[in-house]
């Protein structure tokens, strides 16, 4: 059987499979976000199917001060309240 790593979502801090979370990397010029997961740079994981995880308040513990524009992109990129368009552009 494969080992399938395990990443914690850092709003909710669920474990799951890497596969099924979002990568978003902060860089100096802000966040990029990382859906093969390959980008160098610090990253986070970010479950993309729940919109909870996406509020400003719980990014703030891996964003700081810029937690608020980065929930910002997050909702532009994952489709609003639904977080049913997964499949996004790096950046």
């Amino acid at each position: 059987m494969k080992h399938v790593p395990l990443r914690m979502c850092v709003a909710c801090r669920k474990r799951r499979p890497k596969g099924e979370l979002l990568r978003v990397v902060l860089t100096e010029g802000g966040f990029l976000l990382d859906p093969t997961g390959k980008l160098p740079g610090r990253g986070a994981y970010v479950c993309p199917d729940n919109p909870d995880c996406w509020t400003e308040k719980k990014l703030r513990r891996f964003a700081g001060a810029r937690a608020k524009a980065l929930s910002e992109a997050l909702m532009a990129h994952l489709g609003g309240k639904d977080g049913q368009n997964t499949h996004l552009p790096a950046g």
